[in-house]
């Protein structure tokens, strides 16, 4: 089970990630591509944790046709926490090295205000003195870890209920 969950997990980790890659560089970092980034990170994230139902088919397999819901939530979680850590890691590299000023451009684009406005220090402080850590750089990255592992667990429990088979005893 280890084995398939570090298989699928990085799998999907790494899919989550060249999506990004991807996404930079055909749509780029100016505020225009923002909303298509959004539509290819959260296809990106689905299509990887979807992920989770094929290692759950696989291990289902291996087993002889046979699986617990708990065999399968465990496999489950463990492809989401490691697809969640690469991308949250990914999120914290983006932002510390890729696009260093996304968090303001960001913030302009939800606003829908120009950075050159006036105004904008002053709303771009209110929102990061009220969103404290989760405006920072490691609690976006752990928003993000949240996110996809959050997608992962309902995924993990669908596909438990969906996919699980237990040993039917024969009666004479």
């Amino acid at each position: 089970m280890k084995k398939l969950i570090i298989k699928f997990g990085l799998i999907g980790g790494l899919l989550m990630v060249g999506f990004g890659f991807v996404s930079v560089a055909l749509v780029g970092t100016a505020e225009g591509g923002y909303a298509l980034g959004e539509i290819i990170g959260y296809a990106s994230i689905l299509v990887a944790m979807l992920l989770i139902i094929v290692a759950q088919l696989n291990y289902r397999k291996e087993q002889g046709g046979l699986l617990s819901f708990s065999e399968a939530f465990k496999i489950g979680l463990g492809i989401s926490s490691i697809g969640g850590l690469a991308f949250g890691l990914y999120n914290a590299v983006y932002v510390l090295w890729i696009d260093p000023d996304f968090m303001r451009n960001y913030f302009a684009y939800t606003e829908n205000i120009q950075i050159t406005d006036p105004s904008f220090e002053a709303k771009y402080q209110v929102y990061l003195d009220s969103y404290g850590f989760f405006a920072s750089t490691f609690g976006q990255s752990l928003l993000m870890f949240l996110t996809v592992f959050l997608i992962g667990f309902v995924i993990s429990i669908i596909g438990g209920l969906l996919l699980q088979r237990k040993q039917t005893l024969k009666t004479t």
